[in-house]
């Protein structure tokens, strides 16, 4: 492998169910350089970029076959620590996009990932973090709904401040 290549697909394939949304994808991504995915609405560039990360793990039938290396690794091979790879590549996407889950846990996934396991710091961690978006009084009830259920400037409000609690 080139040592300049830190990212690079090989034959990606992407099936959401019975749709396949990527096709046979080879691309080698060189490191401390600046890439650009350009295409039309609809040719797979978001689902490539969440295929980095393995955000679409999280998504019900979604089935990926082929190879995408992180510094050599296939980062689809079995013993991939997954919550290692996400600390090694983040993502920023233009639009809030919550992962399925609920809203607690969406705000809890940073947090949990650098350390904080549970109990009452990761309780008021969450807490705070809804409070600086000034949504507590709005969702202080339904932590446990999908954040998918939240509008987009609740969505924008929560992700931006819990992103900014993250790094800190």
């Amino acid at each position: 492998m080139n040592e300049d290549i830190k990212i690079e697909s090989r034959d990606l394939n992407l099936w959401y169910g019975e749709m396949q949304a990527l096709k046979n994808v080879t691309i080698a991504i060189p490191e401390n350089k600046v890439t650009a995915m350009i295409g039309p609405s609809g040719c797979g560039k978001s689902t490539f970029i969440r295929c980095i990360n393995r955000m679409n793990d999280l998504i019900k039938n979604c089935r990926v076959t082929g190879e995408l290396l992180f510094g050599g690794r296939n980062i689809y091979d079995r013993d991939v620590d997954v919550v290692a790879l996400r600390k090694s590549i983040g993502m920023v996407f233009q639009k809030p996009n919550p992962f399925p889950m609920s809203i607690y846990e969406n705000i809890a996934y940073g947090p949990r990932i650098h350390g904080i396991c549970g109990g009452d710091e990761l309780d008021g961690t969450v807490e705070a973090s809804i409070r600086a978006a000034a949504l507590w009084d709005e969702v202080s009830g339904i932590l446990d709904r999908s954040a998918l259920d939240l509008s987009g400037g609740q969505q924008l409000a929560a992700l931006h401040r819990t992103n900014a609690c993250s790094k800190a």
